[in-house]
């Protein structure tokens, strides 16, 4: 590999939409897992944002939190975070009632506008609120079947899988490294994604 593909493939920055402990998850597998996560730092910042687990696991039991901040991950917690011409929201879960609105940060079309929320929820909100890009897991692409249809049956294009356009607003579900649950598979790839944005002309 060349220098120059090297570079191109660098990313600005990496975000990571949840679901990487569960319930059952150790303290020491959460501490292995965030020094590992600690890794990516090194090379573009990292942030993440919880899921829809967080409050049944041991997170807020086991300093995790302090761990990862530690290793420098960046925590957005219905924050955002601003670059020359990008910005980037972190969304609390679709469960936590205090999440707040996408209108609620005042976004424009001056800058391109990206909304990480592990569950794909809240579309068509993103869609009237300058939302460019969506970003979104949860679903693990049903992992097992049935479970990959009933996706497609949730309100406001919650969505199963896959890359989405509506109007403005591209919309990507993730697969996920991971399952949830059983150590089981029949949907689906665990992936991660690599996103290009480039400006237009």
């Amino acid at each position: 590999m060349s220098q120059q593909q090297k570079k191109s493939q660098t990313p600005n920055f990496y975000l990571l939409g949840k679901d990487f402990v569960y319930e059952s998850t150790s303290k020491d597998d959460m501490e292995i897992l965030f020094n590992q996560l600690g890794r990516l730092t090194k090379i573009a910042p990292v942030y993440f944002v919880y899921g829809n687990h967080k409050s049944k696991t041991k997170f807020t039991k086991i300093n995790s939190i302090t761990k990862s901040q530690k290793n420098n991950i960046i925590i957005l917690n219905d924050q955002e975070v601003h670059f020359s011409n990008i910005t980037l929201i972190g969304r609390k879960d679709y469960t936590n009632k205090s999440k707040k609105k996408t209108k609620d940060y005042n976004l424009t079309n001056k800058t391109y506008n990206i909304v990480l929320d592990h569950q794909p929820q809240g579309t068509k909100e993103n869609i009237k609120n300058n939302v460019d890009l969506q970003l979104s897991g949860h679903t693990h692409n049903g992992q097992m079947f049935p479970l990959s249809y009933s996706y497609h049956l949730q309100p406001d294009f919650a969505g199963n899988y896959g890359k989405k356009a509506f109007k403005h607003c591209t919309k990507i579900i993730s697969s996920g490294l991971v399952g949830w649950g059983f150590p089981i598979r029949t949907e689906g790839i665990c992936e991660y994604v690599v996103v290009n944005i480039t400006p237009k002309k």
